[in-house]
């Protein structure tokens, strides 16, 4: 079902917001329904928090209460035209990822104009309203229930559990995957594999995850076992995924190379030519919801695939960010994340890694 974002200011519709809640759990799983953005620490950059917490919503409920447009900071300011008023944040950012926009109305309030909105918003005032009453808020809040269902029948973020045989299916084309990637003779890593009796690592878990993550190239142990991050940087995958309550076999773990270059060097452009149309099969075949890439390497490779503007960013700018996209079967997101492995060479980011983990929960 679809996830629920709803924006509203405390001081004018708080109590409403409540009653909405409770309504709209009657209509909706109530985990799938999101009021606040959790606690930002200080340091934090709090835009940053509120773009990527209305990322992983599909509808965005925006409430209107007779002192919204009017409400001021205790300086006498209009807050909606604050650079820092979080609701103006949040409502911008909808309007940007094009989302569901629902304004909502309560106490009898009205829909603002163009001319009383901050640029960044203008086209909020074009958003058809939906007005709460209070004394047929049941019937209303119902309306509203159905206006998001029938807009969004089905949850882009979250894949409908396959059936049986339709998983069965992908495990068998992703052995067909492997066995074209045990007999790549033409491969440019073949002949250091057969030399050293390695294993290619074709990926484990889930054959039809929402999660896929992909890494860089496996190391030695995996191409000893055939599995992927089983050495020292999987330990620290393992830790981020109990982290937010994830196992291995809930996700679907692979890299952009599947076999082991030598001395563990990282890719030659001759090597991803190669192995990329490998991972494309993975990904045709998983059709995850949620893509995350470990390292520069795999982020490179999605955001050139999907060809998305931030392409020729770096993974400093680009870690933890959710970028909204499409695929050939639909809405995506794919988040850009550290290495595990940075963990282990610099134990001062690992902090970060466990917070870039954490909007994963998003999608959980």
């Amino acid at each position: 079902m679809s996830r629920i974002f709803i924006n509203y200011r405390r001081q004018d519709t708080e109590a409403y917001v409540d009653r909405l809640y409770e309504h709209l759990a009657q209509h909706f799983k109530p985990e799938d329904i999101f009021m606040d953005v959790d606690s930002i620490k200080p340091g934090a950059d709090f835009v940053q928090m509120l773009e990527d917490a209305v990322a992983g919503c599909d509808v965005f409920i925006a409430m209107i209460g007779p002192q919204w447009l009017a409400a001021q900071d205790s300086s006498g300011n209009r807050r909606l035209d604050q650079w820092d008023d979080f609701v103006r944040i949040e409502i911008a950012s909808a309007l940007k990822q094009s989302k569901l926009v629902i304004p909502v109305l309560v106490g009898q309030a009205k829909m603002p104009s163009p001319a009383d909105l901050p640029e960044d918003i203008k086209l909020f005032a074009r958003r058809n309203a939906i007005a709460l009453s209070r004394q047929g808020f049941s019937h209303d809040v119902k309306k509203l229930a159905d206006t998001i269902k029938d807009a969004i029948p089905s949850q882009p973020s979250f894949k409908m559990q396959a059936a049986s045989e339709a998983v069965l299916l992908k495990e068998t084309a992703l052995k067909a995957v492997r066995n074209d990637l045990v007999n790549a003779t033409t491969s440019p890593l073949y002949k250091f594999r057969v030399d050293n009796r390695l294993f290619p690592v074709l990926g484990e878990g889930n054959a039809d995850a929402n999660l896929l993550f992909i890494g860089e190239a496996p190391g030695k142990t995996e191409t000893e076992t055939g599995r992927p991050f089983c050495g020292p940087s999987g330990d620290v995958l393992d830790e981020m995924l109990r982290g937010i309550n994830l196992e291995r076999e809930d996700v679907f773990i692979t890299n952009i190379l599947l076999d082991r270059p030598p001395e563990q060097r990282e890719p030659t452009p001759e090597e991803l030519t190669f192995y990329t149309p490998f991972m494309d099969r993975i990904v045709d075949i998983i059709r995850p919801a949620v893509i995350a890439t470990l390292g520069r390497f795999a982020m490179n490779y999605m955001l050139k695939k999907l060809d998305l503007p931030e392409k020729g960013g770096t993974i400093t700018q680009l870690h933890g960010k959710l970028i909204k996209t499409k695929i050939h079967y639909g809405e995506i997101h794919v988040i850009p994340l550290y290495h595990p492995a940075v963990a282990l060479h610099k134990p001062s980011e690992k902090e970060k890694l466990r917070k870039d983990f954490e909007k994963l929960k998003l999608f959980i």
